[in-house]
């Protein structure tokens, strides 16, 4: 059995510490939105996201976001059906749909307390700029070596993807589809 690299072990437990220290934060941080708001971590950072600059496109708020077009339109459709958001044509670009926070959004933002990611960020920025990268370089090269590199990036607390948000049916997503049909072949044989 090799012997334990004692110079590693520091830095190793300090990072191990840092991710735990993270993590928990961040569950803590979300559990309290859902059960003070009623919406997810992710719902409510795009919600102050468009309090700040209103008639902003999905592709805009991915931007602002840090994440996909998809992960936030996936959002933005679960904001629309809770009735905190509208999508509106641009009255300047009719091909570009652009989104406003209704009143029970706003009011929503309003009692909000501040979102976990805009600590994250602000706590990011104050970093030197050869400490911000150098965070980042060492993250990525972690995950890679950890084998979690080709792990899909998503919105922090992004509720999964249910059938109904992804524009179908209750019950119609494919693997409700599938269930139903082992059920009905099984009950036939």
């Amino acid at each position: 059995m090799p012997k334990p690299k004692k110079k590693r072990q520091p830095d190793l437990s300090r990072a191990l510490n840092a991710v735990r220290r993270m993590v928990r934060g961040l569950r803590s941080a979300a559990e309290a939105v859902e059960r003070e708001l009623s919406v997810s971590a992710a719902q409510l950072f795009v919600l102050r996201e468009l309090g700040q600059v209103p008639n902003q496109s999905v592709k805009d708020l991915a931007m602002v976001t840090m994440t996909t077009h998809s992960t936030v339109s996936q959002v933005v459709g679960q904001l629309i059906t809770k009735g905190f958001v509208t999508r509106t044509p641009d009255l300047s670009d009719g091909r570009r749909a652009v989104l406003r926070l209704t009143r029970p959004g706003a009011n929503l933002v309003k009692r909000s307390r501040r979102v976990i990611q805009t600590d994250l960020i602000d706590g990011f920025d104050i970093l030197r700029k050869s400490e911000r990268r150098a965070l980042a370089n060492g993250l990525e090269k972690w995950l890679d070596a950890s084998g979690l590199s080709r792990v899909p990036s998503r919105m922090l607390f992004l509720t999964s993807r249910s059938s109904t948000s992804a524009g179908r049916a209750p019950g119609r997503s494919p693997d409700a589809v599938k269930a139903r049909e082992r059920e009905s072949v099984g009950a036939t044989r």
